[in-house]
């Protein structure tokens, strides 16, 4: 990946006021370079709009998650929306359900604080309340964490006891109150420690008062960390999730939109057929594959790329006839990857003084990339099939 300079060096160079191409989900202006959903754009307004819960499906690379930021930036102008990216806390797979509901009731609260036309129909001291609630039992829970890794790590009673004097204060004794007190204006204000049972509580009172439901775009569920799950692990947690999704959308003043790798594709249909068993994963009721490229969606897309990028040239001043075919065959119609190539071979380009980026610099890139796996014979197949 090119630093800042390089970046600003490869943007003179080729005479554009934005990058090129961009090799991750399309957030903020970026979301210009979106194109060619507009059918499955529709489709999905339509399904939120009747309050069904909705998944877009693809591999991964296939944008999925730019998908979902287009689609919430249309209802916004409907609905009130928010985005979240919701990836299971790496070896904590027993608390995932309480993660989750933390991560939609941080959601809500901040949809309602930051709009006055919501904010209007609660009392404004129980929505203060819940987010220093909330606050105060992510602290605890921080804290627990904290000293789980100090007993861990220290043998010996006197040792450990010692260790605990020097801690800011009593978690031991903050956890068995359930009680943060906070002295103002004569008052003492009592913070209990939420679990599952309360944030659902939570989530549900606050729902109800909602006049409009409130749309939540909820992304990397097919991670831990920022990396992929290993099945069955991923199974069973989404499983975990989307029944509680069941369960806080019963006051249908939820609506959730997910994002799910393709392997789950298969299972969602047999679901809707009825051939699953009565499997939660059925509780999604509308959802729909996320294809890749081909020529004339790649094409499309690089065209809207330039477009934004400002390129004072056309798509056959930058590209040598040939190209894009074949980064497109390599890639497999890989979204993602595609774009990465053409950000790299821009690199490459502007190393070489070139502002074109012609054959010959594909096929070095390529044989650099593949080492053995790129022949003579394969690059001689892709210029036929490129032809």
């Amino acid at each position: 990946m090119a630093k800042k300079k390089e970046v600003e060096g490869i943007m003179g160079f080729f005479g554009v006021n934005k990058p090129l191409f961009v090799e991750r989900e399309l957030t903020g202006d970026n979301i210009e370079r979106f194109v060619d959903r507009d059918e499955l754009l529709a489709r999905f307004k339509s399904a939120i709009q009747f309050k069904k819960t909705c998944a877009i499906t693809g591999k991964e690379g296939s944008g999925k998650s730019s998908f979902l930021l287009k689609l919430m930036m249309e209802m916004k102008r409907a609905m009130y929306c928010d985005y979240l990216q919701f990836s299971f806390p790496s070896n904590e797979f027993d608390k995932s359900r309480l993660h989750f509901l933390r991560a939609i009731l941080h959601s809500i609260l901040y949809l309602i604080d930051s709009n006055d036309a919501l904010l209007a129909l609660f009392d404004k001291d129980q929505i203060a309340f819940e987010k220093k609630r909330l606050e105060y039992s992510i602290t605890i829970e921080n804290q627990v964490r904290k000293q789980a890794n100090v007993d861990g790590e220290i043998s010996g009673g006197v040792k450990n006891d010692f260790f605990k004097l020097m801690l800011p204060f009593d978690v031991a004794g903050k956890v068995a109150t359930s009680r943060s007190k906070e002295e103002g204006k004569g008052e003492t204000i009592d913070y209990p420690v939420h679990n599952e049972n309360t944030l659902y509580e939570s989530i549900t009172k606050i729902s109800q008062e909602l006049r409009n439901p409130i749309v939540l775009f909820i992304d990397e569920l097919d991670k831990i960390g920022r990396f992929p799950l290993e099945t069955p692990e991923w199974d069973r947690e989404l499983i975990k999730i989307l029944e509680l999704s069941r369960e806080i959308m019963a006051n249908d003043k939820l609506i959730m939109v997910f994002s799910l790798q393709d392997e789950l594709y298969q299972k969602l249909l047999k679901a809707k057929q009825g051939k699953e068993g009565g499997s939660v994963i059925g509780l999604i009721n509308y959802f729909k594959r996320l294809g890749g490229f081909d020529w004339e969606f790649a094409k499309s897309a690089v065209i809207q790329s330039l477009k934004v990028s400002g390129y004072p040239g056309a798509i056959g001043d930058l590209f040598e006839k040939g190209v894009l075919e074949i980064v497109l065959d390599v890639v497999k119609g890989n979204p993602r990857l595609f774009m990465t190539y053409l950000s790299e071979l821009c690199i490459e380009a502007y190393q070489d003084n070139q502002h074109t980026i012609a054959l010959d610099l594909l096929k070095e890139y390529l044989f650099e990339l593949f080492e053995e796996e790129m022949t003579e014979d394969r690059w001689q197949e892709l210029l036929k099939k490129a032809a």
